[in-house]
């Protein structure tokens, strides 16, 4: 049996990505232990029957307090908020890393807040997840596949960043390094924006005040697969959007720009429009290219 990379490991906020970590560390001896933290001992006990974590508390300072690794798994907002309890309490050497979707506000919180108790920050953000929410959802290869940023910057060590990097890689993630804010200008294109696209595309076929039944029985999986993201979260993506508001702005100004081409094309000249359907279909085929 490989040796575990790390003795304890705490997660705060035990939920989709919180429990599909604790699955994988544990199912694959990442860790010796895996201790939860959060704020409902309901949801908490489902994480252990779950298999996803060993134990759990409600005291977060009390929880991580003898960690060697402490993941920060709950809303962006949060994260930022128990950022100083969680370096002020953490054990010299400990390292703390996150998976939230925007970077700049934790990592200055966290660079902010950085004590001489010598617990290190690494930002992180593992594209993974499901429109679905809580640790009944999680699993352990989630993250296999998937692309993990790291955000480091002159004041992240090293050997922290080394070592989070090997975490990562053990989950199964591929590595892309960026600045905090190269990161949020980034995921606010290829992962904000197109959250709010399906919630409007949502809301705009709601608003036709259509019989619902009549919508469920003609909608087909151009709808479905397009609008599906809009089923996440509501309290993480009002903390995301809230979080990331002017770099969103900026992707959605763009799309608005590209939406208003589409449609005067449509109105005018249509081989413009079909030369923007081509070019579209190319680029997207593109994507998907190894």
């Amino acid at each position: 049996m490989k040796k575990p990379l790390f003795e304890k490991l705490a997660i705060v906020g035990v939920g989709l990505l919180g429990g599909s970590i604790g699955l994988k560390a544990r199912g694959d001896n990442l860790v010796e232990h895996v201790i939860g933290i959060g704020r409902r001992e309901e949801s908490l006990q489902k994480a252990q029957d779950a298999g996803a974590i060993d134990e759990f508390t409600l005291d977060l300072k009390s929880g991580v307090k003898d960690a060697d690794l402490v993941i920060l798994a709950t809303p962006v907002c949060h994260i930022v908020s128990i950022l100083p309890d969680v370096m002020g309490s953490a054990k010299p050497g400990a390292l703390v890393t996150d998976v939230g979707s925007t970077k700049v506000s934790i990592v200055n919180a966290a660079e902010t807040v950085a004590t001489g108790n010598g617990a290190l920050f690494v930002g992180s953000h593992p594209m993974a997840g499901s429109e679905k929410s809580g640790v009944e959802f999680s699993r352990p290869d989630l993250f296999e596949g998937t692309t993990c940023f790291l955000t480091p910057t002159p004041r992240t060590s090293l050997q922290a960043f080394a070592s989070i990097s090997q975490w990562w890689r053990a989950l199964g993630c591929r590595l892309a390094v960026a600045r905090p804010e190269r990161h949020d200008a980034l995921v606010a294109l290829i992962s904000h924006l197109p959250h709010l696209v399906a919630v409007a595309l949502v809301r705009a076929v709601e608003s036709f005040k259509e019989d619902q039944n009549l919508i469920k029985g003609i909608i087909g999986n151009g709808f479905r697969d397009t609008t599906r993201i809009a089923e996440a979260s509501a309290e993480m993506w009002q903390d995301i959007c809230a979080d990331n508001s002017a770099e969103i702005r900026k992707a959605a100004a763009a799309f608005m720009e590209s939406l208003s081409s589409l449609l005067s094309a449509h109105d005018g000249d249509l081989s413009q429009l079909e030369a923007a359907f081509l070019a579209a279909c190319e680029y997207r085929k593109s994507l998907d290219e190894r």
